[in-house]
């Protein structure tokens, strides 16, 4: 059985040197990586520099052929309020109002 290494990121700063770690140890070069993709070597290393920029899509790609999942954990219990409902997250509509969610 193979023993499975967890990664936890927090920050999108971290996934850059992530993902070339997951290249590497696959023995894969940028323009291999490019190759697969079906893209050019410099897209595929400003990808990588900045996944961020990329789509979840492009993202979910990209591990899929490193042979690597998502994981979500939640770290901390939910307060209280959150737990009963109280608060709800926003988010800021097209129009520039709040929007609850």
């Amino acid at each position: 059985m193979e023993a499975k290494v967890i990664y936890p990121i927090k920050t999108l700063s971290q996934l850059p040197l992530v993902l070339k770690g997951f290249r590497k140890e696959k023995g894969l070069t940028q323009a291999a990586m490019a190759e697969r993709l079906g893209i050019t070597q410099q897209s595929y290393a400003y990808f990588e520099a900045n996944p961020a920029t990329a789509t979840l899509e492009r993202l979910f790609t990209v591990l899929r052929l490193l042979d690597v999942e998502i994981s979500l954990n939640q770290t901390t219990p939910a307060t209280t309020a959150e737990a009963t409902g109280k608060t709800k997250p926003s988010a800021v509509t097209p129009t520039g109002t709040k929007e609850s969610w």
